[in-house]
């Protein structure tokens, strides 16, 4: 049953020093969260206020990873107690941040102790320095898997398992390509991540998010522009070198970094020219050795893949009757036109969850990248009053529905319903807008109300 707790936030990590190993718990924040039991039957806990809103933490007493945030429930009588028998969690929290060491150790299952080694906090702060160089200038660029995870949820919306997987693979190679295990358990390690779904499920801007999150290069190509040596076309090489840029040519950097080839699909689409398709067989031939770790020349450079990570994306349209791609086997893939060797080199495969109307709602709601919340800043802007009907949102999902490309239609049906009412309001000539469903009297799908002195318009005064 889901608790409200007050309790103080960590982030555990591992430092060796003089040849001894501590676990450490660096102080966080004082925080509000909702305590629950995941399925997996671990005590975790939601933040709900303070500068790390929405991540999730392990209770202190669970085996964390290190990295992952970690919540030690605070006694709230005693909290009150002092601060002078006064319910002010403001106050609280200040009293509490103010009592509370940066660094912790553990001393038993479920307590931590106040670290008072000043050579070895020493050693923690030049060790934080080291890796978090960026820290103050970007601060929204981060690897913290539970960080990243929480504000990738906020725009791909009903996919939290995906995500969670997507991020778990991605996290997984990062730690075995930088570990010091010998090349052959690496490789065996790694895994190259294929994910599947219909159009706008999110596939594409999942990666697009990590990639603006992620502290490593990672960059994303596009499949129907590769070509068989011999062909026109972009060459696997010229991926490699976009990485290549992407890591500022620092190639061992590159070497370890994330390469996603969108519209993976589109290598196996068949066509009445037999030269395209050969080359597009051709093009899955030399996908495998970038998969199976070779050398690839270019320029005055030698790349080596056996560390990197290779992520395909595909709808693969009519793949299956339906929208539910859960059960697709590797022969559906073959039948499809993907080489066997090819797909079976994919050792983590992740379909999407097909999307019903009420998840398209949930999206215009919630997401950050809803066109109602990016058409509300525009409105603030002009300060134009903007509402909606809840018919309304109906209305727009029907019609992204009827488009078949989920998400992705929404901008388009939006900016449809809209257009014709935005030349008036950039005109200065309506202070106020309503999204309604058009009905037999009022055939637009939005009510515009005029202002009682005429604006100058978006351009100004002449």
């Amino acid at each position: 049953m889901p608790n409200l707790k007050v309790g103080y936030l960590f982030k555990k990590k591992y430092i060796t020093y003089q040849k001894k190993k501590y676990e450490v718990f660096e102080f966080v924040d004082y925080a509000t969260g909702i305590s629950f039991t995941n399925t997996q039957h671990n005590d975790i806990c939601n933040i709900l206020s303070g500068n790390n809103a929405g991540v999730y933490a392990s209770i202190i007493n669970e085996n964390a990873n290190e990295g992952e945030y970690v919540f030690l429930i605070d006694n709230i009588d005693a909290a009150i107690k002092a601060n002078d028998n006064s319910v002010d969690f403001a106050a609280i929290r200040k009293k509490r941040i103010q009592s509370t060491a940066k660094y912790y150790l553990r001393n038993n299952g479920d307590g931590l102790t106040r670290l008072l080694n000043e050579d070895l906090i020493s050693y923690i702060e030049k060790d934080n320095k080291r890796q978090s160089d960026f820290d103050e200038d970007e601060f929204e660029k981060t690897s913290d898997i539970s960080s990243m995870y929480s504000s990738i949820k906020k725009t791909i919306i009903s996919q939290d398992e995906q995500i969670m997987q997507i991020l778990t693979a991605l996290f997984k190679n990062q730690k075995v390509v930088n570990s010091d295990l010998d090349m052959d358990l690496i490789a065996k390690l790694k895994e190259n991540i294929l994910i599947y779904g219909s159009t706008g499920t999110g596939k594409t801007e999942i990666l697009k998010r990590i990639s603006k999150l992620y502290n490593i290069p990672i960059v994303i190509e596009d499949a129907t522009a590769l070509s068989e040596t011999g062909y026109v076309g972009r060459k696997i090489t010229d991926m490699l070198e976009d990485l290549c840029l992407a890591a500022d040519n620092d190639i061992e950097l590159a070497e370890k970094g994330i390469l996603v080839i969108d519209e993976f699909d589109k290598l196996a689409e068949k066509s009445g020219d037999n030269q395209s398709h050969v080359s597009r067989l051709g093009v899955q031939r030399s996908l495998l050795k970038l998969l199976d770790g070779t050398l690839f020349y270019f320029e005055d450079k030698k790349f080596d893949t056996s560390k990197l990570t290779v992520v395909g994306l595909g709808a693969f349209t009519g793949i299956t009757e339906g929208d539910d791609y859960k059960q697709l086997t590797i022969d559906d893939f073959m039948k499809y036109g993907i080489m066997r060797e090819l797909i079976g080199r994919f050792s983590k495969t992740i379909a999407m969850n097909p999307l019903s109307k009420e998840d398209i709602i949930k999206i215009l709601k919630e997401s950050d990248f809803s066109p109602l919340n990016t058409y509300k800043k525009l409105f603030d802007m002009l300060e134009v009053n903007f509402d909606f009907s809840d018919e309304f949102i109906e209305y727009i999902a029907e019609l992204a529905i009827a488009k078949q490309s989920g998400a992705r239609s929404l901008k388009t049906v939006f900016d449809d319903c809209i257009s014709s009412a935005l030349f008036r309001i950039f005109a200065g000539e309506y202070s106020s807008i309503s999204l309604v469903k058009p009905d037999d009297e009022n055939n637009k799908p939005y009510v515009l109300t005029k202002t009682k002195e005429k604006k100058h318009g978006l351009f100004g005064k002449k």
